[in-house]
């Protein structure tokens, strides 16, 4: 299995992308039928380094029609949400400069507008969104899985 490339998630064995879950799990990154939901819509996943102990984790997620519409409503962004087909997500980094390798490899694949979410509080991954050439669009507006504030990123 290809590793440091990315490739979609069926691609993958059960027991890879059970991994890949446990990962986002254990970082709080995801509810468990969130995931199961949308790694069933073939997103493009990546592992860094190995795909069973993974230094680093990231997805170019297919994101359903109404959640995409609702987080560019809350963050008050004058975008068409339906030019974003993709969102840059699920990246979790276990080893320090995994994060850039994560970035780059998911940013190599990707065609066209991508928008991103990230946790107000979250600098690591708001310093890399912006070195990426996301911007921020809109304002900062609460989640729903938690008490704290998510911001929007998009680049087009």
């Amino acid at each position: 299995m290809a590793i440091n490339k990315l490739i979609e998630a069926d691609a993958f064995t059960l027991a890879q992308v059970e991994e890949f879950k446990k990962v986002l799990l254990d970082a709080g990154e995801v509810r468990s039928e969130t995931f199961d939901n949308l790694i069933a819509r073939n997103p493009k996943i990546i592992f860094i380094n190995s795909a069973e102990n993974p230094d680093g984790i990231g997805a170019l997620k297919i994101p359903f029609e109404d959640y995409r519409r609702e987080v560019f409503t809350k963050a008050r962004s004058h975008k068409n949400s339906e030019d974003y087909r993709y969102e840059l997500g699920w990246i979790v980094s276990r080893k320090k400069g995994c994060g850039n390798q994560i970035m780059e490899c998911l940013l190599a694949d990707a065609k066209g507008a991508l928008y991103s979410t990230v946790r107000k509080e979250n600098e690591i991954m708001i310093y890399l969104l912006k070195k990426y050439n996301f911007i921020q669009e809109g304002v900062p507006y609460n989640s729903t899985r938690g008490d704290y504030e998510l911001l929007l990123f998009i680049r087009e």
